[in-house]
Formats: structure tokens, C-alpha cells, sequence
């Protein structure tokens, strides 16, 4: 927690040890951005799509916008518990401050501010951009005060971070009204956000429509904690499109690293045949460097294939492994939200939901299986609802329709039956309905339910996933089972 560090920092400064305190001060701050908003940290509410473990505010407004007035982020640290959503999530990674709105106007919260009027379908539009070289201050708040005002105006709701490195973006509103602000983005910086991914989801009931409009400032689109120390994006790995990374993954010396947050991992990821799938099993996107520190030996020689929800993460978490000497780093162009898209009837080497960060909470392929289950009764389950969450690091877990039931009406779930994977086994508690890892899978990242069990072929040697214990899914093929390590 922010109390703690800033207890070391003063013992450190009085001790006079400069290498602590210069260690401390950036953790502190990344601490204390987190506490102010870090969607990618286990506590926030729901966070952005994109952003697992994205950004923190650095001001707040009043709602009104009567007065702004700046100030520091809160150094009481965050109620660990998650969007991220995961959120985490990747993280990086989320719900702003209470009370952020946007920097330059103050706009209120509470809905669309605009003269569209929400007729015809709803559209979800998820989009980052980065800049190069970054933005001034001056020309940072110049594209706060653009936004705010071009989203109102259109209709839009959602939420934006605004860095001086470019926009991270989770945003819904009418089918016309979020074409013209992609439009309106353009005609802002052609050159920076001419050739955006710009990713639409259409025809979603009004109800899915995002709750209000935050435009806020953040010093990382996804915070990794690098603090203007990371490797430059031109320097990053190589953007495989969904058909070129599909035939990559069979590869037999690619390895797969899955950049987002333990709780999306568990409901959904890629499980090639054959292709060890590494999880770093996070609850934010902070953790990432400490992880790719501590497993190099796992990434050298090999082919690395990067994935997240939509790209972001990737960016600077690919990056980071060419900067640490790696020389075949490749991530998904688009993230897993495009790869479903062009795989959209039998998900290809997709296994369950991509969570993400809107309410639509998951989606998957047309033949999604789902491959989690509830953490108190093991029913298959795939959805994280009613804020359940690990009353020790406070990330969500998956709870049933009927447990949540019982424990609203009838009786309490038992806190240790709400314990993540990750705390149980952390703290050397026996192992529950998410699984454990086992001496046949020493081998595997700690922390990743296991793949226990082998599937029998489908008719006609077609692909069969099959739920493990673990909840996770083991792949056989005309060839004979494959078990798929994470």
C-alpha cells in the first residue's frame, strides 16, 4: 500500500540509501496513480477494454464543472478488486477517480451530452493510439479538451485516457455518433490517428450503453511502471495478422505469452496443439517486467507469440522482451478481438470467452465452450458478476447465478470458498474447484490451473475440448493427445 512505501521511502531518506529511495519514489508513484484510478489494479470497478492495469489520474474535477481544481492522487490505497477487467489487466486495465471528468470542460458524468438523441442501434468502439514523439503537456490537455467536447457532441459515453503517449478508449453510443468522432480523431492528428484500428461492435440493445463520459489524463496507456524509461513502440515485435499468428502457433519452437491478467486468462485463452502457452498469471500489468526477468530462459531461442484483448498491452510488453535481447518477438495484430473475428465460427485455436471490458463482459466464438468454473460449487461458469471477489487481493472471482443466490438470500458463501487460485495457493491452502498444479505439470508457470485430464477424439478425428479439473481444456487431434503446458 501507499502507507507502507512512503514509510520505507522515509526510513530509506533517513538513512541516507539514494538507490532505495530513487527505487521507492517510483514505486510510490506508481502506488499512489494506482490508488487514484489504475483500472488494471485488482480493485477498481469494471475496467476498460484495452487497458488492463491502464493509467491513473493525475487531476480531478468536480463533476459540475463549476470549479476544477488539481490535486493530487489519493495516497490511500485502492480497494483491491477488480474491470479489470481483468479487467487486469494487462493487465495493466477502469473506472477513473470519482469525480474525474474531463480536464478541460468538467463535463458531467451522469449521461450523453449531445444533440444526437439514441435512436437506432448502440455501437461499442474500442481504439488506442500512440504518438511519436509524444505530446506536450499543453498539447495533452489540447486533446483532452478536443475529445470531450467531439464525444459530447456526438452522443458518446465510455471512457478515455488521455497520456501524453496517445488515447486508450472504450466508448459506446450511436451507430452515427461514434462514426463521426472516429472521423473527428482523424481530422485532429491525420498523422497519428489517420491509419487507427478503429474496432466497431454493432447492433447492441441501449443497454449496454456505458454509463456516462470520462475523459481523464494518465501517464502510461498501460501501466507497466516504466516511468519514461520504456524501449521505444518502433522497436517492438513484428504485427502478425489473425491468419498469419493462427499458422504461426503450430510452430514447434513457438512459445505463446498471454499478457493479461489471471482472472481473463481463466475463462478463455489460446490453446494451439503442441504450443506451450505461457500464462504470467498477474492481477496487473505492473508484475510483467519482474516476470520477464524471472522466466528468460523460457523465451530465448524460441518464437515468441505475444496475444491480449485488443493489442494495447502488447505493444510495450513486446518491446520490453526485444530490448532484453529476444530477436523473434511477434504479437497479434489486433488482439484476440480480431482473431475471433476472422475465426469467428469455431474459434480456431481459441478455447472459451475473451473477457472484456464493456458490458458485454465475454464473447467468443459461435462453438464457444466454456472452460472455467464456479469457484464455490464447480458448476461450469463463465461470467463475473455481482462484485464477487477474493476477500484477500480482492480480484473478482467466478461465482454461479445460483450460489449468488443463496448467498444474497439464504447464507453466506464461507470467506476461503471466495479465495482466488492464486491466494490458495500462494498461502499453501489445499487446492479447490480452479484446480492445482500437480508434479506431472511442475513445469508450468505457478499459478495456472493445470490441464488434468485428456480429451477423447471427437467423430471424425474433429477437435474436442474437454473440461479439466482445472478448468482449463486439453486438446487431442488425429495425431494422438496434446497436452498444452501453461
Amino acid at each position: 500500500g501507499v502507507r507502507r512505501l512512503e514509510a520505507k521511502l522515509r526510513k530509506a531518506e533517513a538513512a541516507g540509501r539514494g538507490k532505495a529511495v530513487k527505487r521507492l519514489k517510483a514505486k510510490l508513484q506508481v502506488a499512489r496513480e494506482e490508488a487514484g484510478g489504475d483500472s488494471g489494479a485488482p480493485g477498481s470497478k469494471r475496467p476498460m477494454e484495452e487497458g488492463d492495469g491502464a493509467g491513473a489520474s493525475l487531476k480531478r474535477r468536480k463533476v459540475d464543472g463549476k470549479r476544477a481544481k488539481d490535486a493530487l492522487p489519493s495516497t490511500a490505497p485502492p480497494a483491491l478488486g477488480e474491470e479489470a477487467p481483468l479487467g487486469g489487466g494487462a493487465g495493466d486495465p477502469a473506472t477513473p477517480p470519482a469525480g474525474a471528468g474531463s480536464t478541460a470542460t468538467g463535463e458531467a458524468a451522469a449521461g450523453p451530452r449531445g444533440d444526437r438523441k439514441l435512436t437506432g442501434n448502440t455501437s461499442i468502439l474500442l481504439f488506442y493510439g500512440y504518438v511519436s514523439p509524444t505530446w506536450t503537456k499543453e498539447q495533452q490537455d489540447e486533446a483532452i479538451e478536443f475529445a470531450t467536447k467531439s464525444l459530447s457532441s456526438n452522443g458518446c459515453t465510455g471512457r478515455l485516457r488521455v497520456a501524453r503517449e496517445g488515447f486508450n478508449a472504450t466508448l459506446t453510443g450511436p451507430h452515427d455518433g461514434i462514426r463521426a468522432f472516429t472521423e473527428d480523431i482523424k481530422a485532429f492528428s491525420p498523422e497519428h490517428f489517420g491509419s487507427t484500428d478503429f474496432k466497431f461492435v454493432d447492433h447492441l440493445h441501449e443497454s449496454q450503453m456505458l454509463k456516462g463520459l470520462k475523459v481523464w489524463p494518465v501517464t502510461e496507456l498501460v501501466t507497466y511502471g516504466f516511468q519514461g524509461e520504456a524501449a521505444a513502440l518502433g522497436s517492438g515485435g513484428r504485427h502478425l495478422s489473425p491468419a498469419d499468428f493462427h499458422r504461426a502457433a503450430t510452430d514447434p519452437n513457438a512459445v505463446m505469452v498471454d499478457v493479461r491478467n489471471f482472472n481473463e486468462t481463466l475463462i478463455g485463452r489460446f490453446q494451439p496443439p503442441g504450443t506451450k502457452v505461457l500464462d504470467p498469471c498477474m492481477r496487473k500489468s505492473t508484475e510483467f517486467p519482474e516476470w520477464v526477468d524471472k522466466n528468460m530462459s523460457k523465451l530465448r531461442g524460441k518464437k515468441v507469440l505475444m496475444y491480449c484483448t485488443g493489442g494495447i498491452r502488447c505493444e510495450r510488453a513486446s518491446a520490453y522482451l526485444v530490448e532484453k535481447g529476444l530477436d523473434d518477438v511477434n504479437q497479434l495484430e489486433g488482439g484476440i478481438h480480431r482473431y475471433l473475428e476472422a475465426y469467428a465460427s469455431d474459434g480456431g485455436h481459441w478455447v472459451g470467452k475473451n473477457y472484456t471490458f464493456d458490458k458485454r463482459f465475454a464473447h467468443g466464438a459461435t462453438q464457444a465452450d466454456v472452460i472455467s468454473k464456479c469457484i464455490v460449487c464447480e458448476a461450469p461458469w463463465e461470467r463475473y458478476q455481482a462484485q464477487m471477489k477474493c476477500p484477500k487481493c480482492k480480484m473478482e472471482v467466478l461465482v454461479c447465478r445460483q450460489c449468488q443466490f443463496d448467498n444474497k438470500k439464504k447464507e453466506k458463501i464461507p470467506k476461503f470458498k471466495l479465495m482466488c487460485f492464486l491466494c490458495k495457493q500462494r498461502s499453501g491452502k489445499p487446492g479447490h474447484s480452479q484446480g492445482q498444479p500437480t508434479a506431472k505439470h511442475a513445469g508450468a508457470p505457478k499459478g495456472r490451473p493445470p490441464v488434468q485430464r485428456a480429451s477423447s477424439a471427437a467423430p471424425g478425428g474433429k477437435k474436442h475440448h474437454q473440461q479439466s479439473a482445472g478448468g482449463g481444456t486439453s486438446h487431442q487431434t488425429p495425431g494422438g493427445a496434446k497436452h498444452v503446458k501453461f
